[in-house]
């Protein structure tokens, strides 16, 4: 009798993962109690409402969240302590922004979270005018993801230089360490077969060139935009200025 050896389980197949250990938990969504005033307040549309970790999440149509947030504000919502996005692009060719608001005139209100979703190439409404922390946030976002925000008073680059191209946030930016990144501009705008020529991109940190903005060396810049009612920013400054000797 000739004994067969049993089938070799496939390893491709089997389950490297536990629940506890590798899956997020799913917050339940709770009633959303406690916000019946401004509830009753609100006239614009919500799409979806309800209360998370402690959080309650108003859901709103993008073209409706400059009047959702002028009423909120209205409310004694007038803090604005984060916004940002996530990119679901390969998952539904679409953003995830949120908005974090606070009452501090009210203080048995609970923080609000105000989330909406926009598809790849669309515009949204700037709230600079109502929070001025949008102001930032809302430009950190342009540079990370590169979502337009219509009507911000200066829509720039804050974190990576001004010629920097593409946004460092999206799961599509390569991750592969400075190394790979050296290339990357080069290779984006004119190809890999000008290499040799162009050669690639200085990123030494300990490298300070005055002249340069391309490399996170500039020290020196020009004002081209002021907030209201803010101190000035530096201009110039002396560069041969010394200590006095401490007595």
């Amino acid at each position: 009798m000739i004994r067969q050896n049993p089938p070799k389980a496939n390893v491709q197949k089997s389950v490297y993962y536990t629940h506890r250990f590798d899956v997020a938990p799913i917050s339940p969504k709770l009633p959303l109690n406690g916000f019946d005033s401004e509830m009753k307040a609100i006239h614009t549309p919500i799409a979806e409402s309800y209360i998370e970790n402690d959080l309650a999440t108003l859901w709103i149509e993008s073209t409706h969240l400059f009047a959702l947030m002028s009423e909120l504000h209205a409310l004694g919502y007038n803090i604005l302590t984060e916004m940002s996005a996530i990119d679901k692009l390969e998952e539904s060719n679409e953003f995830e922004l949120f908005y974090l608001l606070l009452n501090l005139e009210d203080t048995s209100s609970k923080r609000l979270k105000i989330k909406t979703k926009i598809k790849k190439g669309q515009q949204i409404s700037s709230l600079a005018s109502l929070f001025k922390s949008a102001n930032w946030s809302e430009r950190e976002c342009y540079d990370m993801f590169g979502i337009i925000f219509n009507g911000h008073p200066c829509l720039q680059r804050l974190l990576m230089p001004k010629d920097w191209v593409g946004h460092p946030l999206l799961k599509s930016y390569p991750l592969k360490g400075d190394e790979y990144a050296a290339w990357y501009e080069v290779d984006k705008i004119f190809g890999k077969e000008y290499r040799d020529i162009i050669g690639p991109e200085q990123r030494d940190s300990a490298r300070i060139d005055r002249e340069n903005d391309k490399d996170f060396g500039a020290i020196d810049f020009n004002l081209t935009y002021q907030e209201n009612n803010t101190p000035p920013l530096i201009k110039s400054f002396k560069h041969s200025t010394k200590l006095k000797a401490r007595r």
